[in-house]
């Protein structure tokens, strides 16, 4: 059975193979196209996208991710104007999220720094983040769009905040290849839950490579056989890698789709190059062929070219037209006979609602090597190589499967596109620790039985998206129980709209015509430079008072206001969502939440340095970004989080309430007076475009309440 296996898998090799150089002969016959950046959808768009293939025929593949967004657009344009209501849907979603992907973005993540098990669509990085990406510009020559993140997932920066590229991308065509540079994740598999050789638990890779401008049914009859197919090479630079240092990422993937409910894919990938490893052109050449790569004895290690992973997977849809498929990923850790050998394993099966809203799937992953077929498994050779000690990972996470090496699991999932929620459930056994590389086979704080959950839901308020989210793990380590739990949220909005909407409000004040929307601004401006005058006075009365016991008990205080407040706002808008009162809530924990990520990015501009540094108050660029003093983020959100309350209950006492931040920050020496009026600043103009721009700002006013020393007094509105 074996050798059959071999002699089938060899003949299909060899097959495609000679399509790739078939593909390279006829290139010069295909169309050219409009290039566009890649594209991933989310895991309710790629939803949609399986629904409209396996009911509608859609020509596009499914397993290999991302795509051109042009071949995509294309994809759906070739569909038939009338469909069911519920492919209807499905298209419409895949459009609006087109359109999304091509518009600028901000987005805010604030999550506990504990790992977990992330999934399709899924952003993996533990801890916060702050993302911007711009618009696309596509033209007949190129496309262009340049995303940046900041986040604190290097190890080589010691936790501090580490900006990169992301979601960005330039492209050009040539003879129906884009030939591109990127920076994103790539998920390669049929998996939702698990990806063996990419997926998306490290952070963004950049590479450069070339990719099929279209994954679409080719019009040559000499490729049509393959049905829609997609073909991409890259080579990109893993991040934070120290052993060896600045090494490399090849890969290579074809999908195809001969039959059109089965598609496949063929996947290679390999670690090449670094400080101290073979960076010659016939390394390279080498490794791209596969010649000594995988060495068994450590003398021959030092003359190993790559580490590699290569392998196949599969997709069937059920047949008689059930709303079911199934689906294999194979990928093995080394090579017998040019085949790979010693594989990992993963089978699932995924169903859908007749109504095309929710997806359900089964899905149960082996990462150590020779697991599929029920053997034992090897241990310390899944995604490890001697060449490269830190793994199969880049930034310290894993590269493949985020459960890591010598694991097993079982995950349950169900998805409702429409609701924007998801649910997953794990099962089974770690092998190594969950996300990240570890330095041992066996880690007795992380390896051991698991259990764990994965809860998403997205919420649309106006023109932002806010996901709050929980992940939980208890893995029953030999050293004694260990849990990971996650809880977070993630805050996007487009930026476009905004900046038409602040152009249409300059070009209004210009011209006399409405409020002077900058007004706040400008006021808000004069109260920073004036409030600097004081900057070196309070902070000697800090230096010398700071310490005293009243001063110490308003610190705790005004410290916890931005919590507090932050905190009872969320509980308030769970509880009272759908009326006046739960539109207040929101748009306070909307602003406070967005103050904080505009401090973030603020700070990486100004980057000043903090009283207690001892370098004065016009010391600019002495110090890590992460700590700059300007704005204070405790002093904008707090005064984010009361601005809404303070205007619907007409309640300005509130804003004593969040001054006592701004006194708390200064007494403590962790900000300059002007730093908490910036932040006092931003929080409140960030808060009044929130509370205007929600339902409560038009509702009727609320009651009033006086107390006074000789009386009480209610004062109740009616229309």
């Amino acid at each position: 059975m074996r050798e059959v296996f071999r002699t089938v898998t060899s003949y299909r090799v060899r097959r495609l193979r000679a399509a790739c150089v078939a593909s390279a002969v006829l290139a010069c016959a295909a169309a050219l196209a409009q290039p566009s950046v890649p594209w991933t959808p989310s895991a309710a768009g790629r939803h949609a996208l399986e629904l409209l293939v396996d009911e509608a025929g859609l020509d596009l593949t499914l397993t290999q991710w991302p795509l051109p967004r042009a071949a995509v657009a294309r994809s759906l344009d070739r569909l038939p104007a009338a469909l069911a209501p519920a492919l209807d849907a499905a298209r419409a979603r895949v459009q609006r999220e087109l359109r999304a992907a091509d518009r600028s973005q901000f987005s805010l993540t604030l999550r506990g720094r504990d790992d977990a098990l992330p999934g399709f669509g899924d952003d993996a990085t533990p801890g916060g983040s702050v993302a911007v990406r711009s618009s696309a510009l596509s033209g007949e020559l190129a496309a262009i769009q340049i995303g940046g993140r900041t986040d604190n997932v290097s190890r080589s920066a010691g936790g501090s905040p580490v900006f990169r590229l992301d979601e960005g991308g330039v492209a050009t065509e040539v003879f129906g290849l884009q030939l591109q540079a990127w920076s994103h994740r790539s998920w390669w598999g049929p998996g939702w839950q698990s990806s063996l050789a990419l997926s998306n638990n490290t952070p963004a890779l950049t590479a450069i490579g070339f990719q099929r401008a279209s994954a679409s049914t080719s019009e040559s009859p000499w490729l049509a056989w393959l049905g829609p197919w997609n073909y991409e090479f890259f080579v990109a630079q893993t991040v934070d890698a120290r052993n060896p240092a600045n090494a490399y990422l090849i890969g290579n993937r074809i999908t195809l789709r001969p039959f059109s409910n089965l598609e496949l894919g063929l996947t290679r990938t390999a670690q090449w190059g670094g400080e101290g490893r073979p960076q010659t052109a016939r390394s390279f050449i080498k490794a791209l062929v596969g010649a000594g790569t995988n060495a068994d004895t450590v003398g021959l290690q030092k003359f190993d070219p790559a580490n590699q992973l290569a392998g196949f997977d599969a997709r069937l849809r059920c047949p008689g037209g059930l709303p079911c498929a199934a689906y294999a990923q194979l990928i093995g850790e080394d090579q017998a006979g040019l085949l790979p050998s010693k594989y990992l394993g993963l089978y699932g099966l995924e169903g859908w609602s007749a109504d095309g809203r929710q997806r359900y799937f089964a899905e149960y992953a082996e990462t150590a090597c020779r697991t599929p077929i029920g053997r034992v498994g090897e241990r310390g050779c899944a995604y490890r190589n001697g060449s490269y000690p830190e793994g199969y990972t880049s930034a310290g996470r894993w590269l493949g499967a985020s459960v890591g090496p010598d694991s097993r699991l079982l995950t349950l999932g169900w998805l409702d596109a429409e609701g924007g929620s998801s649910v997953r459930l794990h099962l089974g056994r770690v092998g190594s620790r969950i996300g990240a590389f570890s330095p041992l086979v066996v880690d007795p704080q992380t390896s051991g039985r698991m259990v764990g959950i994965a809860a998403r839901h997205s919420l649309q308020w106006g023109p932002a998206t806010i996901t709050p989210e929980l992940d939980w793990t208890r893995i029953r380590a030999s050293d004694g129980p260990r849990t990971e739990a996650r809880v977070g949220a993630t805050l996007r909005f487009g930026l476009d709209d905004t900046a038409q909407a602040a152009a249409e409000g300059l070009g209004a004040s210009l011209s006399g015509a409405g409020p002077n929307r900058f007004t706040p601004l400008l006021v808000g401006a004069g109260l920073i430079v004036g409030s600097a005058l004081l900057d070196h006075s309070l902070d000697e009365y800090a230096r010398n008072h700071g310490d005293n016991p009243s001063s110490k008990g308003l610190r705790h205080v005004g410290d916890g206001v931005p919590i507090a407040g932050l905190g009872l706002a969320g509980l308030a808008w769970i509880t009272q969502r759908g009326s006046t009162q739960g539109d207040v809530a929101f748009s306070s924990m909307a602003a406070g939440l967005s103050a904080l990520g505009i401090v973030q990015v603020a700070k990486v501009a100004v980057n000043r340095a903090r009283p207690s540094n001892e370098l004065g108050t016009t010391s600019f660029g002495t110090t890590g970004r992460g700590q700059s003093a300007f704005p204070s983020g405790h002093t904008a959100v707090a005064w984010a989080v009361v601005t809404p309350y303070a205007k619907h209950y007409d309640a300005p006492w509130l804003y004593g309430l969040a001054a006592l931040t701004n006194a708390s920050r200064v007494l403590g020496r962790e900000h300059w007076l002007s730093d908490t009026v910036g932040g006092a600043v931003l929080g409140y103009y960030v808060a009044d475009r929130f509370y205007r721009a929600s339902g409560a700002a038009d509702a009727p006013p609320a009651p009033r309440l006086w107390i006074t020393p000789r009386a009480v007094t209610l004062q109740v509105p009616f229309e």
